[in-house]
């Protein structure tokens, strides 16, 4: 089973448009109100793929009751430390007519030390029972940035792998906790490493700076071309089948589930990096971890390696 932690819940909040365009007074066609957060899009295709799964992180007021019902009626498992602040809302302008999506993420709660240490308590008991940990997304404001490290730590001693996609600060303090797979995409391996990622041969080095940075291995998401995995020395060139994107809305995250998944099942490397890569072409079909198990497996046959 696998244990996916998202510190960071939130509502999402789709509002569906046909043309947008800055300062302009503009006319809805329909606002969809969901569960989010990277770790509630893996949970979804995990689930698409018949993967049992787990979701632990915070939630709080109003908001926090929505996003539980919400799981609930998804049959999303979770289990959650509740905290005294605001879950936050994220609003996600889908524009139909250029198939583009515009994302405005609150910071989220903030948490206190004391529900940290409730939480990490919680994330150590939870351990046990699962076989692979899944810990994504942004940290809530004012905590350290050496949660994750903290985090990847108990699970290593535990005998866990864990997956992380992050970014920013919380990723540069957690790779020399050496997590089983980082998983990030292009623009966030550019930030990291201070390189431009623009094609194949720069995502091949970026994994390397990941990997001396302390990750086991890698892998770095470019969007419509593909991926690049790093994995036991060995590189590989993932392009991506072609689709008719309208929604890429949580295609790394898809990304990462299929990771999961496979690693789940233990599949070989090439097989595990068609799996995942599908997923996250799945994904832009619909959107927000919806994906559809015929899709998946459709397009894994035609996931190439370059």
């Amino acid at each position: 089973m696998i244990l996916i932690v998202n510190l960071n819940l939130a509502v999402d909040e789709i509002v569906h448009l046909d043309g947008f365009t800055v300062g302009e007074v503009h006319r809805t066609n329909h606002v969809e109100r969901l569960a989010g957060g990277k770790g509630v899009n893996v949970a979804r295709v995990l689930k698409a793929l018949n993967e049992r799964a787990l979701l632990a992180g915070f939630l709080g007021g109003r908001a926090g009751d929505f996003i539980a019902r919400e799981l609930q009626r998804e049959e999303l498992p979770l289990s959650c430390v509740p905290v005294q602040n605001e879950s936050r809302t994220c609003i996600i302008l889908n524009d139909g007519a250029t198939r583009t999506q515009t994302v405005i993420n609150e910071a989220g709660a903030e948490v206190s030390e004391e529900e940290m240490r409730s939480f990490h308590e919680h994330y150590a008991q939870l351990l046990s029972s699962h076989d692979l940990v899944v810990i994504t997304g942004s940290l809530p404001p004012k905590l350290s940035t050496d949660v994750y490290a903290r985090l990847i730590s108990t699970a290593n001693e535990a005998g866990k792998p864990v997956l992380l996609d992050t970014s920013s600060k919380p990723l540069r303090a957690s790779l020399s906790a050496q997590p089983f797979i980082v998983k990030i995409n292009g623009a966030e391996a550019g930030e990291l490493s201070g390189l431009g990622i623009n094609d194949f041969d720069d995502a091949m080095r970026a994994t390397r700076k990941l990997i001396e940075m302390g990750s086991r291995h890698a892998m770095i998401t470019l969007g419509a071309p593909g991926a690049v995995l790093n994995f036991e020395g060995v590189m590989y060139r993932i392009k991506s089948p072609r689709i008719e994107a309208l929604n890429s809305v949580g295609s790394g995250d898809a990304v990462l589930a299929g990771l999961a998944a496979g690693l789940m099942r233990g599949l070989e490397v090439e097989e595990l990096a068609r799996l995942a890569v599908a997923a996250g072409a799945a994904n832009a079909l619909r959107g927000a971890g919806r994906c559809e198990l015929e899709d998946i497996y459709r397009l894994v046959q035609d996931v190439e390696f370059l």
